[in-house]
C-alpha cells in the first residue's frame, strides 16, 4: 500500500499542479490508511474467532478446522452410545457394525435434499448412529461443524460467512434451543442458500413431545412465546422418525450380516426391547438402580443418580460439579429413609455410579468423573413414574448455568409452577439481553427495569426481526405485540390501544382470526381501552376476548384461566370488586386442578384474599 501511495504521488506530480498533487496525494494517503485500518480490524477478528474456535467445537482439529466426515471413524466421539468393549484383531472396538434401518430412505432423501433434518426417538433408538452413518455415505467430503455448547452457536456464526460443504451437527438438539442458541433467525443464518449446509441434528422422543400443539395449552403469558420459539425452530425440520424397537426386517438384516456377539446377544433378548437400547445396556441400568436402593446395597448411588437425573429433566444438559452432585443427592436419600437405608460412603457411592454395568463397558448410570462432573445416562431421564423435581434441584441447576442455559431452566421452572424460584435466574437472563426473560418478569408484576428501557428493548428487536423476516412474519407480529405491551406498561394506553389495533388486524389477517398469537393480541388490546378509562367498552372486548379464547382453545386452557384471572385484578384495581368478586367463585373452581404453585394459581388466591377481606 505504501508503494501504491508513493507512484500515484509520483504520476500526479507530473501531470498536476504542484499544490493539486499535494491535495491528491493527501487524499489517497487518507484512502489508503482507512483501508489498512479496516484489514487489520478484520484480521484482528479472525484471529479472535480461530482463537476461541476450539473451544467452540465438540470435535475440533489444530486450530480450531473443522474435520472432514471421511476422516471420522468413531461414533462415539459424536455422540453414539458405547456398547460392550471388544477386541478384535488387535483393535479395540466400542461399537458392533452399522445395520440398515427401515427408515433410512426417509432420512436420505430428507439429507439429498438439504436444510434442516431432525431424527425424533427414544433414548437408545439408534438416532445418532443411523444420522452419522448416513453423512458418512452421503457427504463424505463435508465438514462436521459439532458446537459444544448452546453459546458456541453464536461463536460459529462469527465466520460462517466463510464456510461451505458443512454438516452442523447439534446431538440432542434441547442443549441449544433458545435464547442465545439455536433460533430461527440463528438457523437462517446457518443455511444460507448459496452455499451446501446441512444442519442435521438429533432428540429424544420426549423433548420432542414437549413442542406439540397440546402442549401450548400448558404454559401462558411470555413463558408462552419462548415455548412458540422452540417450535417455530422445530416446524423447519425435516423430521425423521426412529423406532426404538427393530422391526423383523431389521433383525433378519443384523442375523445376516454379522458374527459380533454383542449384536447376536442383542437380537436374542427380550424383544419389548430394542436393540440399540438392549446394546447400550439401558434395561440392566434401570434395573441395577432401582435396586440400588434396598438398605446396605447403593443407596446413596442411587440418590446420586436421581440428583443428576433431575438436574437434565430441569435443563442442565451439562456435567453436574462433583460437590453440587453431593449437595443435592442428600434430598433424595432423606425422601427414601436416610440413615435407616444404611447408606455407603460417598466415594464409594460415586464410583459404583460411576462403573460400567458389564466388566468391559458399555455405560454407567452416571457418565464422566469426579473431578470434571457427572451427567445422567440419558436413558434414565424419560423413566416413567419420576417425582416432582426437588426445589434444591431447581436453584442449584440455574445458579451454576450459564445466563442462557439458566433462562431455558427458568422456564421449565415456571411452567412446573416454580415462578419464585425461577426470578434470580430471569433476573440475570434479562441482564444478559434476553427479552423473553425481561417480559416473564413484568408479567410476573416483578420487573427488573423501568418499563422505558423494556420498551427500547421490545423496539430494537422488532427492528431487527422485521429486516431479516418481513413485517408480517409471525416472529415480526408477536415481536411489534410486545411493543405495545412494553408501551401499555408505560401507561401510555392510548397510544398502546393504536399499536395493538394495527399489529392484531395485521396479525389476523397473516396468521388467521383464531391464531392463539392472534386470541392474545386482541386481549392486550382490550386491556388497553379498559386501562384507559373506558371500562364498560374495554370490559366488553375483555369478556368477548374470554369467550373466544374459550371456544377455540378451551375452557381449562392455562391462557383462559390466566385471562379470567386478568379480569378479576383489572376489576379489583378500577375499585370494581363487586364486579370481581362475582367471577372468583366460578375461577376459583376451574383452577383447583393446578399446582399450588402455578403463577395462575397464586394469582387467584392472591386476588381471592384481597377480596374477602374487604368489608
Amino acid at each position: 500500500m505504501a508503494v501504491v501511495t508513493a507512484v500515484i504521488g509520483v504520476l500526479a506530480a507530473l501531470w498536476v499542479s504542484e499544490a493539486w498533487a499535494g491535495v491528491l496525494g493527501a487524499a489517497v494517503a487518507a484512502v489508503m490508511s482507512a483501508v489498512a485500518v479496516g484489514v487489520q480490524t478484520e484480521w484482528q477478528r479472525q484471529t479472535e474467532t480461530t482463537r476461541h474456535r476450539p473451544r467452540a467445537l465438540a470435535i475440533p482439529l489444530p486450530g480450531g478446522r473443522f474435520p472432514l466426515v471421511r476422516n471420522l471413524h468413531d461414533p462415539v466421539a459424536v455422540g453414539v452410545h458405547p456398547a460392550e468393549t471388544i477386541e478384535q484383531d488387535g483393535v479395540i472396538d466400542r461399537v458392533p457394525v452399522y445395520v440398515t434401518r427401515d427408515m433410512e430412505p426417509h432420512l436420505h432423501a430428507a439429507l439429498r435434499r438439504g436444510g434442516f433434518i431432525l431424527l425424533v426417538g427414544e433414548s437408545t433408538a439408534g438416532k445418532t448412529r443411523a444420522a452419522f452413518e448416513a453423512i458418512r455415505l452421503l457427504h463424505p467430503d463435508y465438514h462436521l461443524v459439532a458446537p459444544s455448547t448452546r453459546e458456541a452457536v453464536e461463536v460459529l456464526l462469527d465466520d460462517w460467512g466463510a464456510l461451505d460443504r458443512c454438516v452442523v451437527w447439534l446431538d440432542d438438539l434441547e442443549r441449544f434451543l433458545g435464547p442465545g442458541g439455536l433460533t430461527t433467525s440463528t438457523l437462517h443464518c446457518l443455511l444460507l442458500q448459496d452455499r451446501q449446509v446441512l444442519v442435521l441434528a438429533t432428540m429424544r422422543s420426549h423433548e420432542y413431545d414437549r413442542y406439540r400443539d397440546r402442549v401450548e395449552a400448558e404454559v401462558s403469558g411470555p413463558a408462552q412465546e419462548v415455548w412458540r420459539q422452540g417450535r417455530a425452530v422445530l416446524r423447519q425440520a425435516q423430521v425423521v422418525h426412529v423406532e426404538r424397537r427393530w422391526t423383523h426386517a431389521e433383525r433378519e438384516r443384523a442375523r445376516a450380516v454379522t458374527a459380533d456377539p454383542r449384536l447376536l446377544r442383542a437380537l436374542a433378548g427380550d424383544e419389548r426391547f430394542g436393540v440399540a437400547e438392549l446394546l447400550a445396556a439401558g434395561p440392566e441400568l434401570v434395573e441395577a438402580w432401582q435396586h440400588a436402593w434396598v438398605p446396605g446395597h447403593h443407596p446413596r448411588g442411587a440418590a446420586l443418580v436421581a440428583a443428576a437425573v433431575d438436574a437434565r429433566r430441569a435443563g442442565y444438559h451439562r456435567p453436574l460439579p462433583t460437590e453440587i452432585l453431593q449437595q443435592l443427592h442428600e434430598v433424595y436419600l432423606s425422601r427414601r429413609g436416610g440413615v435407616e437405608l444404611r447408606p455407603e460412603s460417598f466415594p464409594e457411592a460415586l464410583n459404583w455410579a460411576l462403573t460400567p454395568t458389564v466388566p468391559a463397558g458399555a455405560n454407567s448410570l452416571l457418565l464422566g468423573d469426579a473431578e470434571h462432573g457427572c451427567q445422567a445416562f440419558d436413558y434414565l431421564i424419560d423413566l416413567p413414574t419420576q417425582e416432582v423435581i426437588p426445589e434444591q434441584v431447581w436453584v442449584a441447576a440455574m445458579e451454576i448455568a450459564p445466563p442462557y442455559e439458566a433462562y431455558t431452566i427458568a422456564f421449565n421452572a415456571v411452567t412446573a409452577g416454580q415462578l419464585l424460584l425461577a426470578i434470580p435466574a430471569l433476573r440475570r437472563a434479562a441482564q444478559a439481553g434476553i427479552g423473553e426473560a425481561e417480559a416473564i418478569l413484568y408479567e410476573s408484576d416483578v420487573p427488573m427495569r423501568p418499563a422505558e428501557e423494556g420498551l427500547a428493548v421490545a423496539r430494537q428487536r422488532m427492528q431487527g426481526l422485521r429486516q431479516e423476516f418481513g413485517t408480517d412474519h409471525e416472529e415480526s407480529l408477536i415481536a411489534e405485540s410486545m411493543v405495545a405491551f412494553f408501551t401499555m406498561r408505560c401507561g401510555r394506553y392510548s397510544e398502546a390501544r393504536g399499536l395493538y389495533e394495527q399489529v392484531t388486524d395485521r396479525a389476523a389477517l397473516a396468521l388467521g382470526n383464531n391464531h392463539r398469537s392472534v386470541l392474545g393480541m386482541k386481549f392486550g388490546l382490550a386491556i388497553s381501552v379498559f386501562a384507559s378509562g373506558a371500562h364498560d367498552e374495554g370490559l366488553s372486548l375483555l369478556e368477548a376476548g374470554i369467550r373466544q379464547s374459550a371456544s377455540m382453545l378451551g375452557p381449562k386452557d392455562i391462557a383462559v384461566l390466566d385471562r379470567r384471572r386478568a379480569v378479576v385484578q383489572l376489576l379489583m384495581e378500577a375499585g370494581r370488586n363487586h364486579d370481581a368478586l362475582q367471577r372468583l367463585p366460578a375461577l376459583e373452581a376451574d383452577c383447583a386442578h393446578l399446582p399450588d404453585t402455578h403463577p395462575v394459581a397464586v394469582g387467584v388466591r392472591h386476588a381471592a384474599g384481597q377480596l374477602r377481606q374487604q368489608p
